[in-house]
């Protein structure tokens, strides 16, 4: 038995999942759960105990909702959350950080490009994030990873994540921290997540998921 990933056709919250998953080479299932199906699945509450997605199913047949929660259990089976109390701390800074990032995700995969709903989300998203990038610079300092740690722990999936959106939607967006594009080919740099990246799922223009 396997754990299996439920999720909408979307890159969004589910993705530093996928990447440890990837980074761990944890077998999974990965299960997208079509638009038209997610409002029957929502209301149950076995199979989504909170009525959000991502949601996954353990082989015991549990289900962990809230991706920060799947995230840090993921984590611990892939050895990338950190066993130091400090270093954890750090890491869990990182990704309680991105949880504030989060708009990113409906700019890239949802709003339509140039609506009233895309234009105000993208404005009152890049005009915080500077001054966000400056924070999470004085705490990378001049280390490789988050926390002063020899591999990449969640946090900085999480942010990898949402940076790697950001550029996306905005490719100059890290022009003004070199410290953040080093930080990027970093982890662009691990075989596990490189591979990660040149095999995932192709997308349509708003990055939902299609079929290989």
């Amino acid at each position: 038995m396997i754990p299996t990933l439920y999720y909408l056709p979307l890159r969004a919250r589910a993705e530093p999942i996928r990447m440890v998953l990837a980074y761990g080479n944890i077998a999974y299932d990965n299960v997208l759960v079509d638009f038209p199906n997610w409002p029957d699945m929502k209301m149950d509450a076995t199979s989504c105990p909170f009525g959000q997605l991502p949601v996954m199913k353990l082989p015991t047949g549990t289900n962990i909702a809230q991706s920060g929660a799947i995230l840090r259990y993921i984590a611990k089976l892939a050895g990338v959350y950190p066993s130091d109390p400090e270093r954890a701390a750090v890491a869990d800074m990182v990704q309680e950080l991105c949880l504030d990032m989060n708009p990113i995700n409906p700019i890239l995969n949802f709003f339509p490009k140039g609506s009233d709903q895309y234009n105000s989300a993208y404005d009152s998203y890049f005009a915080t994030l500077g001054d966000r990038l400056k924070s999470l610079q004085r705490s990378l300092k001049s280390e490789k990873f988050f926390g002063g740690n020899d591999i990449p722990s969640h946090g900085d999936f999480a942010l990898f994540h949402i940076l790697d959106s950001t550029v996306t939607v905005k490719p100059d967006a890290l022009n003004e921290f070199a410290t953040f594009q080093t930080w990027m080919e970093n982890m662009k740099s691990i075989p596990q997540l490189k591979k990660y990246l040149e095999e995932r799922p192709g997308f349509d223009p708003c990055l939902l998921y299609t079929s290989p």
